[in-house]
């Protein structure tokens, strides 16, 4: 396989650069924080369409971006207009880490668990969600403070409120990557293979059946209760799974897994 110039997008120092480093795929890493890794090369940019430009200039085969408010505001859109192969979800899909409504019922739509909503809550805490709302109620006067703050501050907002039951279980994060036709979730200790297989499985059949085609980490946030695993949210941001802990004949390196997306060929790699 061919080596890579890459890219992580962040306004930090880098969290995953050291473990890049080690990479057998890695050519050059240019990185976009203020404090540079040893060894990469510092870019300075003030828009996307600049920084595109800049990948093309460079040779950039893939950008990562570390820090979900970049994948919030597009950049994914950009360098693909641009050709730059990107790890991130592109704006339409932002919305189901932007909007809990959203998000519910489309994860509804395609049988994923998601906490019940309730109408009136008989014990507490309860969680208030709408577009970009997540706050924890621990008393129906906390639940109709936080509603008039939200009305407050804008009525179209307040319309997409609900109240959710508060789920006591074990909270997971779980990291996923997508290529367009394949969706790998990677491996998770503490969840039953058989929930994160079934979970995993209904994700993809979402992503494939809606028509998703970005390349790009989709992280699902978790709670198991009672043997069901329920989803609570997503995040967009690049995440490195714990290679140490999974067994496969695949290289555990990051940038491996990154060529195979940008073949289509995440459904070659496999973990025992």
């Amino acid at each position: 396989m061919q080596s890579l110039n890459i890219l992580i997008v962040n306004t930090n120092k880098s969290r995953y650069a050291e473990q890049i480093k080690n990479s057998k795929y890695l050519n050059k890493m240019y990185v976009t924080s203020e404090e540079e890794t040893e060894g990469t090369v510092r870019l300075r940019f003030n828009t996307f369409r600049e920084l595109a430009q800049k990948c093309r200039t460079l040779q950039i085969d893939v950008v990562l971006v570390e820090e979900e408010k970049w994948v919030l505001e597009g950049i994914a859109n950009v360098m693909r207009q641009n050709y730059i192969n990107c790890f991130a979800a592109t704006s339409d899909w932002t919305e189901l880490g932007l909007s809990h409504h959203f998000a519910r019922k489309m994860l509804t739509e395609y049988e994923i668990n998601v906490p019940p909503v309730i109408k009136l809550p008989l014990e507490f805490p309860v969680l208030v969600k709408g577009d970009g709302i997540l706050k924890k109620a621990n008393s129906m006067q906390e639940v109709i403070s936080i509603k008039e703050k939200i009305y407050n501050t804008s009525g179209e907002i307040s319309k997409s409120v609900f109240l959710e039951k508060y789920l006591h279980g074990t909270k997971h994060k779980v990291i996923s990557i997508f290529d367009g036709k394949h969706l790998l979730t990677f491996p998770h200790n503490d969840i039953r293979q058989d929930l994160l297989n079934d979970y995993s499985e209904k994700l993809e059949h979402m992503l494939l059946t809606e028509k998703a085609d970005f390349m790009g980490f989709i992280n699902s946030e978790l709670v198991e209760e009672n043997g069901i695993l329920y989803n609570t949210g997503f995040s967009f941001e690049f995440s490195m799974p714990d290679f140490e802990k999974y067994q496969t004949t695949q290289p555990k390196d990051i940038l491996y897994i990154c060529l195979s997306a940008i073949y289509q060929k995440l459904n070659e790699i496999t973990f025992g």
